[in-house]
């Protein structure tokens, strides 16, 4: 299904970078994801083979015309046509991946044991930018078990700068 959701979110976002439409495509697959996410019963709904396929598009019409751009709303009908709904979140993965592609913007996930105040995020959103020569879009999370520190990880890359991963790296060093 992977294969599946890399291809409708790539298509989709040729249709929108066609159309010249992006940013609004982009703004209603959020609201459709913030609603699923919310509501996990109305996508099981949705995903429900008992409830004809006509009721199915008659429920996304009520919920959404007017609100989604039109281009997510036939989107939307078209995955739930092909019971796919599953793989709303690789479609909008891809399609947000190839819009930062599109647009020099490298994801970033900083976790660290504490939260970063706004001088630190801004910090390191300016040396990461340095680094690799795009923009940052900075995503920051907590996990205390890192003890302190900060682990960066973008593209496929890790760097690990947290308490816990050099108390790790030691513990490996003295096995060895």
């Amino acid at each position: 299904m992977k294969t599946a959701g890399k291809e409708y979110g790539g298509a989709l976002y040729s249709l929108a970078a066609d159309e010249r439409c992006e940013d609004e495509v982009l703004e209603s697959l959020e609201l459709v994801q913030r609603i699923f996410e919310e509501n996990p019963d109305y996508v099981r709904l949705l995903s429900n083979p008992a409830v004809k396929v006509s009721e199915h598009l008659a429920l996304l019409d009520e919920a959404f015309r007017g609100s989604l751009h039109p281009y997510v709303l036939n989107f939307v009908k078209i995955l739930c046509e092909k019971s796919a709904l599953s793989i709303w979140t690789q479609c909008m993965e891809e399609y947000t991946a190839h819009l930062y592609a599109a647009r020099g913007i490298l994801p970033v996930t900083a976790i660290s044991a504490v939260p970063l105040d706004d001088g630190q995020k801004a910090a390191l959103t300016q040396k990461l930018e340095k680094a690799t020569g795009k923009s940052i879009r900075l995503t920051c999370r907590v996990d205390a078990s890192l003890i302190g520190g900060v682990k960066v990880r973008y593209e496929d890359k890790e760097l690990d700068g947290t308490i816990a991963g050099r108390l790790s790296a030691m513990r490996q060093a003295l096995m060895s």
